[in-house]
């Protein structure tokens, strides 16, 4: 089964094949429909689905709202409706993917620098 993050892609390319709506609640039910299904059937988390939960953490922390409200309802809020809110979320992904990457491209930099400077 592939990681919810795997999805993503083509979730993004063809919506509707997945979602009843173009809609952040339909995206929303998905990926818990998705989770629940990964945990009755004793399906253990990969990496990227941890990745993807560090994700919705990292949406509240970047809109610094502090609720109960849903990861859904947040980018929803900074929507004009709820395709906006979808499309929105992809960007959201992708400004963390590419956070990551960034991260991960400095941390190699200074590795090497260290490794040329005990050289």
């Amino acid at each position: 089964m592939p990681s919810f993050a795997e999805l993503l892609p083509e979730i993004k390319k063809r919506p509707t094949l997945y979602l009843s709506r173009y809609s952040i609640f339909d995206f929303q039910s998905f990926y818990y429909g998705y989770d629940l299904a990964r945990n009755q059937l004793g399906i253990a988390k990969t990496d990227a689905d941890i990745e993807f939960e560090e994700f919705l953490s990292w949406v509240r922390t970047r809109y610094n709202i502090e609720t109960t409200q849903s990861w859904a309802s947040l980018i929803l809020f900074h929507s004009i409706d709820e395709r906006d809110a979808l499309d929105r979320f992809f960007k959201l992904w992708e400004a963390f993917h590419n956070r990551n990457k960034d991260r991960s491209s400095i941390e190699s930099e200074s590795e090497s620098q260290s490794q040329t400077v005990k050289v």
